[in-house]
């Protein structure tokens, strides 16, 4: 398997980590009026109310992942410790694991069963790849359908859009609390974010960075919420990510607890080779 194949690979797998978790059975999205106008803080304030409160997240995933018109569709697991560990296994059609992800705070390592090559490194690769902002806060965030709780809420507005709420906010940077020593904190991300009216969940996220080219965009798209032990959950996930070349990737999930402790397994064979 040649060098580039191995690279899409990788970028196929870190895309994955941008989605959203989800159950069985669906609740269709109904407008009945014109929505009442609310001020930023009391959307906020709603939307917080209802995010996802977990300890440990699992769930089983399918995905069509979409870039250059070729098509990839994949099977998998997740499995989150809240503000920890984000664990993700994928397996092509005939189930046998082909890849691993275990992704921390601070590090991001994969492991490639098929071509029995691995990678260990910060997020500053991710970055480099798929030329958006990442880290593990956002990740889990966008991977529960949750606001982006390590980053402040500077300059703000509120409007209503077409049947939503939507929320900007501006020059957003992560929390002092959080900025480990060393770490570069110039980054400012601009954050919009949809909500449906009836639930106040997210119906949509856009980030980028500020000052970046318009063209360089993470969109995130929600639907089809669904009732997980008395919490709301997206069944399905739509993931655009628009850089120098544009990805797209579906995901929907079933068999999603929240309840039970997990296992993180990742051991790194002795001879499988570094890839980067």
């Amino acid at each position: 398997m040649n060098s580039g194949f191995r690279g899409l690979t990788f970028m196929i797998i870190i895309s994955v980590l941008l989605v959203g978790v989800s159950s069985c059975k669906s609740k269709k999205h109904v407008l009945k009026a014109s929505l009442k106008e609310h001020g930023f803080s009391y959307l906020y304030a709603r939307m917080l109310e209802n995010q996802l409160d977990f300890d440990y997240l699992s769930a089983r995933f399918s995905l069509e992942y979409e870039q250059d018109r070729n098509l990839t569709n994949l099977r998998g697991q997740l499995r989150i410790k809240d503000d920890s560990i984000i664990w993700l296994s994928f397996s092509p059609a005939l189930g046998i694991e082909a890849a691993r992800v275990l992704l921390t705070d601070d590090s991001v390592k994969f492991l490639n069963r098929i071509n029995k090559t691995y990678f260990e490194g910060e997020y500053s690769l991710i970055d480099s790849i798929l030329r958006t902002t990442i880290d593990f806060s956002l990740l889990q965030s966008m991977l529960v359908g949750n606001d982006l709780t390590q980053y402040d809420v500077n300059k703000f507005r509120s409007s209503v859009d077409n049947g939503l709420y939507r929320m900007t906010i501006r020059e957003r940077r992560k929390i002092k609390k959080y900025i480990k020593k060393g770490e570069i904190d110039t980054r400012v991300l601009v954050q919009q974010i949809w909500l449906y009216p009836e639930t106040f969940k997210i119906a949509r996220i856009d980030i980028k960075e500020q000052g970046e080219d318009d063209k360089n965009k993470l969109q995130v798209y929600y639907k089809d919420y669904v009732m997980v032990n008395d919490q709301l959950f997206p069944s399905k996930i739509r993931i655009e990510i628009t850089s120098n070349k544009s990805m797209y990737i579906d995901v929907e999930f079933n068999k999603v607890l929240t309840e039970s402790p997990l296992k993180f397994p990742f051991k790194i064979p002795s001879k499988y080779e570094n890839i980067f």
